[in-house]
């Protein structure tokens, strides 16, 4: 797959089968990340891969109200229908997938959200080319102030999260569109 078909062709992924994906695949995403580019090539980051359902689904759990909670006064269509989504009692905010991996930075590190960030998008970018589906889950954040429920991340010290990907083999085809023009400003 040419880079430009990956950017162009790759979209978040919501409905995954259950087999796993093998573990050299996995590291192979894995290594993609760490080909991305970091302020003074100090390459912050880290991986925690997830693939104990009974843990993700605690972590969902717990997650779920605290999002409706944030989500009562939102009433507009993308809220309502998310809110909507999130009271549905099968519902995972990592969407039943079966490996979740966690993006960690060194904590001292200025620029560890961007770079970590970058080496995410390597990843969504290298799984999309090997047949992988993926999205990015934000939701992950309200759990990062509980110490107990962070402890099964096994974060070593040093490190804090930065984001959370699933990652699956694809049960749904999610086609390609147009995106909305940007805000494009020339100076010459």
């Amino acid at each position: 797959m040419e880079a430009i078909d990956a950017i162009m062709k790759r979209r978040s992924i919501r409905k995954f089968e259950k087999r796993q994906i093998p573990d050299a695949i996995l590291e192979k995403i894995i290594k993609t990340g760490t080909y991305a580019p970091s302020a003074l090539a100090l390459q912050p980051w880290g991986f925690v891969v997830v693939q104990d359902q009974v843990f993700l689904n605690r972590v969902s759990d717990y997650c779920k109200p605290i999002l409706i909670s944030f989500m009562k006064n939102a009433h507009d269509g993308m809220s309502d229908a998310f809110r909507a989504v999130l009271e549905g009692k099968d519902y995972s905010i990592y969407y039943h997938a079966p490996t979740v991996i966690m993006v960690i930075g060194k904590t001292g590190s200025r620029f560890r959200e961007i770079d970590c960030s970058l080496c995410a998008e390597n990843m969504m970018l290298a799984a999309h080319a090997l047949g992988i589906g993926s999205c990015w889950i934000g939701s992950t954040e309200v759990a990062y102030d509980n110490k107990e429920l962070m402890a099964g991340f096994r974060i070593p010290e040093g490190y804090s999260p930065v984001g959370t990907i699933v990652f699956g083999y694809p049960a749904e085809t999610v086609d390609a569109h147009d995106k909305k023009a940007p805000l494009l400003t020339w100076i010459r």
